[in-house]
């Protein structure tokens, strides 16, 4: 964070004298345990990774308006797992990208007032559907980011957010070579609700990254949702989204590829069915990039597709779920193809079953089976995950 020591000096500067007694600060704690197997074809060993995130999250009010907060994570690798973590070196294993190790996930000072918050120091930044900006909090080790963030809440109908960003602290630890990201970022996000149940998002990202100089660009993202109700028991909502990007500062490659994505989903009784597709493009076999998303969520569990392929992807899906008392249950089907071209890259099948035990504790199933034709390997995952919160 050492590129904003001198904008955290002049804030700390700015808070009023400090109440002779503070109130108690507000602790919490998060454990959750997960069993995740890879079957990958093409290595030697099957990997199987049981690890423990335990979470101490501490909020402290300093003044009126003024607060700190403190997060420490610690992840541990228990006994009978066999895995690359992505720093171990056990490279005849798959990769699961939990290393073991502590980690300080968050610690930011805080300013809100009258619709406007100021946010400075670790954080973590989840923009829109975190398709471009989020903090991959699948992963036992989040991604968060040292930044300046400030917020605006104009009114009901327009909110405005913009960050600095000086460091990526990425999901593989410290210990990684590409763990952390030297950065200057500058993202900023506008919000319009032009009507009820319609919003417009516009957003900008600058993307300068010194370890990474392939990751560098600049993005302009247009998207739009509307949501109807259909009767008292069902509605739809349809989104859409398009992207601009081109190369930017110090990256090699000359290039500028366009994104987008259609979505309709219809909620009925306790059902849901949603078809997409969602299209990463490419430029001189430089593809469309989003190094600072929350990934998971996009284009199947299996994590086929973290990095986009030199010709582009378009993954067309199919998704149908359903809610009985506390189970959740969710199928996903997806096509991949490149986005140049008439590659053929496979198929995948998710699975996911939710339980909610309680308000605290939740129970978790999820299976991925990723079928290749012309990209990749044959994938099989499975996770089994308990989550805990106090």
């Amino acid at each position: 964070m050492t590129k904003l020591y001198p904008i955290s000096c002049c804030l700390l500067l700015a808070v009023p004298p400090l109440q002779a007694a503070l109130p108690d600060p507000t602790v919490n704690y998060q454990f959750r345990y997960r069993l995740e197997t890879v079957e990958q074809q093409g290595l030697e060993k099957d990997a199987a990774a049981n690890t423990l995130l335990s979470r101490l999250s501490l909020a402290q009010p300093l003044a009126e308006g003024w607060s700190a907060q403190a997060e420490v994570d610690y992840v541990a690798a228990l006994d009978h797992s066999g895995y690359h973590d992505s720093v171990n070196g056990k490279s005849r294993y798959p990769v699961i990208a939990d290393p073991d190790g502590a980690d300080l996930n968050q610690l930011f000072l805080q300013f809100q007032q009258q619709g406007h918050r100021l946010k400075v120091g670790r954080q973590r930044i989840n923009l829109g559907n975190e398709r471009f900006v989020g903090g991959s909090a699948w992963r036992q080790n989040e991604q968060t980011f040292d930044a300046l963030r400030y917020q605006w809440q104009q009114s009901a109908e327009l909110s405005l957010d913009y960050s600095y960003i000086s460091k990526v602290n990425r999901v593989f630890g410290n210990k990684h070579p590409q763990g952390d990201w030297s950065a200057r970022v500058h993202l900023l996000r506008a919000d319009y609700h032009p009507l009820p149940n319609h919003k417009l998002g516009l957003m900008w990202l600058q993307l300068d990254i010194a370890d990474a100089a392939a990751q560098s660009s600049q993005t302009a993202v247009l998207d739009y949702s509307v949501s109807q109700s259909l009767s008292a028991r069902s509605k739809h909502q349809f989104s859409a989204s398009y992207a601009r990007q081109q190369d930017s500062t110090d990256n090699p490659a000359n290039y500028s590829a366009d994104y987008y994505a259609l979505d309709w989903t219809l909620w009925y009784s306790q059902w849901l069915l949603a078809v997409g597709v969602e299209q990463l493009g490419t430029d001189n076999s430089v593809p469309f990039s989003t190094p600072l998303a929350t990934l998971h969520k996009f284009q199947g569990f299996a994590d086929k597709f973290l990095s986009t392929p030199a010709l582009g992807v378009q993954d067309r899906y199919l998704k149908l779920g359903y809610q009985w008392h506390l189970f959740d249950l969710q199928s996903h089907y997806h096509q991949y193809k490149a986005a140049a071209g008439d590659q053929d890259y496979g198929t995948e099948l998710n699975l996911q079953l939710s339980y909610s035990l309680s308000k605290e504790h939740q129970l978790l199933l999820k299976y991925a089976d990723y079928q290749a034709k012309q990209l990749f390997t044959d994938t099989r995952k499975f996770w089994l995950q308990w989550l805990a919160r106090f």
